[in-house]
């Protein structure tokens, strides 16, 4: 991989926007045809989105259930494959990113998703607004691996409770048991 794309795979991780567009797009797939279904905890979100950003994450993921079940290899690019990204650190049994919180909170405020709280659980939910705007960005095919890659985590890992998804996520990135709390993931 040659410096200036390797530059450039660095700076798109470091946008925002595309960060910000991701978590959206899958946000509103986990919401399901209705858009009324929530997702029960933010580090659940987290570990969807784990596998929505790295899709060779996803592959591996997949490749795990298909011992169960049929599943659909997904399409990865090669870009994909060879991406070095150095943002999410392992942090209390799975992945996450230092800038999650920031968003959520852009998306909250700008009334594409909401919160409610039920017990310790927060839920993530998509606003009618997130919706039509995930429709709009649908139309692009440059969004289109994560529009069709959300669908997959929906389908396949969507009734996956937390406690489950970190235990498979134990077993399918036996790795992460190993880590240290902040250390940076390398697939």
């Amino acid at each position: 991989m040659d410096q200036s794309l390797l530059e450039k795979i660095i700076k798109l991780d470091e946008n925002d926007e595309l960060n910000i567009i991701r978590i959206l797009i899958l946000i509103d797939k986990m919401a399901g045809r209705n858009h009324k279904q929530t997702i029960d905890g933010i580090n659940k979100l987290v570990k969807l989105d784990f596998l929505l950003r790295y899709p060779v994450a996803l592959e591996r993921a997949l490749a795990q259930l298909k011992e169960e079940k049929d599943i659909p290899k997904i399409d990865i690019q090669e870009y994909e494959r060879e991406s070095v990204e150095a943002n999410l650190m392992y942090f209390n049994y799975g992945p996450w990113d230092s800038r999650y919180r920031r968003f959520l909170t852009i998306l909250e405020a700008k009334g594409l998703i909401a919160y409610t709280i039920s017990g310790k659980t927060v839920k993530v939910s998509i606003t009618h607004t997130g919706h039509k705007i995930v429709e709009g960005i649908s139309e692009f095919s440059e969004f289109n691996p994560y529009v069709v890659r959300s669908g997959l985590i929906k389908r396949h890992f969507g009734s996956f409770s937390s406690k489950k998804l970190i235990n498979f996520f134990y077993d399918v990135f036996p790795e992460m048991v190993t880590m240290a709390q902040g250390e940076e993931i390398k697939l």
